[in-house]
């Protein structure tokens, strides 16, 4: 029986609209209520480390940071990165109504680098220490993005989402990850799908997307996520990882989801009072499953120390 490991990660952004949207006026009432009033104190009572991955816009708001300087209880703090918010070739300065549809991978190398490494030096510059967790903004990660985490120290990228091929019109082309792995795996160098044979620097720890292939249904894919999938979706996503790596050493389950989703009107998924309850039913219903089989609560970078042994 492997051991089970489970991490909750969140990407942190200010309050958006149904169409994600910044809100307009810029506000930020899914750090201040959504993460410190519902969020943590729910994680806190379960006993579960959430990983906060915090967008360069909310880096940007002191009100903000301070809510999170004073939070209670176990988490980790990381970054998240929607490159046009950031310098270098930053392309807005008033965020209000603004969307993040820009992707981190189709920026040149170095201007790529210089926007992670300058995410990167403001979190430290608010929270003084070093983040060592990253997702992309809008899961648009390359070879350079992962080139650059390794440059920049840090120890887990969590961008890649298997089975998932983004080819919307906002992309200059696919960002296709369809045959990415399901469990972490150390990333080789100049690359970001293959796995590294001896070097350990760079865990990627995909976000949990099963691929479910039946004769009599199109070929779907459904996301450990809350409103994503039904709580009987989410089962048949845990059931399925356990039974497909039985034989593993450890298997990783990876929900992720926005900090602004616990928000009524701040998101496509959450409208009103009932619809946030039920959202939080189903994120309990997640812990208390995982947990009962044996599942252990952590942070991404504590999966870096895991599977470095």
């Amino acid at each position: 029986m492997p051991a089970i490991y489970y991490t909750i990660s969140i990407d942190v952004e200010p309050d958006c609209t149904p169409s994600w949207h910044y809100s307009n006026p810029l506000a930020f009432d899914g750090v201040h209520k959504g993460i410190c009033k519902i969020l943590q104190p729910l994680f806190n009572d379960l006993s579960v480390k959430p990983t906060y991955l915090i967008n360069n816009v909310v880096l940007e708001d002191d009100d903000s940071v301070g809510s999170l300087q004073s939070l209670n209880g176990t988490f980790e703090l990381g970054t998240h990165l929607h490159p046009e918010f950031m310098e270098p070739q930053k392309q807005f300065f008033d965020y209000a109504g603004k969307k993040g549809e820009a992707n981190c991978c189709f920026f040149e190398p170095n201007i790529e680098f210089e926007k992670l490494r300058n995410i990167t030096e403001l979190f430290e510059k608010k929270f003084r220490y070093r983040p060592t967790s990253f997702r992309a903004g809008r899961f648009s990660a390359g070879i350079n993005t992962m080139n650059s985490l390794r440059r920049l120290n840090y120890s887990v990228d969590s961008s890649v989402t298997p089975h998932v091929n983004w080819s919307d019109k906002t992309r200059e082309k696919p960002v296709n990850y369809r045959h990415a792995n399901e469990q972490p795996y150390w990333i080789k160098e100049n690359s970001y799908l293959e796995t590294a044979s001896k070097e350990q620097t760079l865990l990627e720890v995909p976000v949990t997307i099963d691929l479910q292939k039946r004769w009599f249904i199109k070929e779907r894919v459904s996301w450990l996520r809350p409103v994503y999938s039904s709580s009987r979706e989410l089962k048949t996503v845990i059931d399925n990882h356990l039974r497909r790596y039985r034989n593993n050493k450890t298997v990783v389950l990876n929900m992720m989801f926005h900090n602004v989703e616990v928000m009524p009107g701040s998101s496509p998924y959450v409208q009103n009072a009932l619809q946030r309850q039920q959202y939080l039913d189903q994120l309990r219903f997640f812990i208390s499953y995982v947990s009962k089989l044996g599942g252990q609560s952590v942070g991404l970078s504590d999966l870096f120390q895991i599977f470095k042994g």
